[in-house]
């Protein structure tokens, strides 16, 4: 899938146990050392079990394209998701890791 990286925002929120094998598996694919709140879009949240991994973002033919390809795309949300700001989101580790490892994307704003 070529996806563009226009307007895309990458989130993380990882489980306590989890830290250690996500923050080397990023490191891995980026050389980007990330910890909770560096970048300020990776948080460890100790109500989770393992990781939650979220793609947000705006186009409408992306949305289009990810659900063509079998990827269960949220929204449109009139009200937005991340205080308004995105319209959809996508909850799907597999495909958050194939955007950072395969397509270059990072942690945050993917402009």
């Amino acid at each position: 899938m070529a996806t563009k990286k226009i307007g895309l925002l990458l989130e993380a929120e990882v489980a306590p146990s989890g830290r250690v094998t996500f923050e080397k598996r990023y490191y891995a694919a980026t050389g980007i050392v990330v910890s909770p709140g560096t970048p300020e879009h990776y948080q460890s949240q100790i109500n989770k079990w393992g990781a939650e991994l979220r793609v947000y973002f705006n186009d409408h033919e992306m949305a289009t394209e990810f659900k063509t390809s079998g990827v269960h795309v949220e929204g449109p949300r009139e009200e937005g998701y991340k205080s308004g700001e995105y319209r959809y989101r996508i909850n799907d580790n597999s495909l958050w890791w194939k955007l950072v490892e395969e397509q270059g994307m990072r942690l945050g704003r993917n402009e």
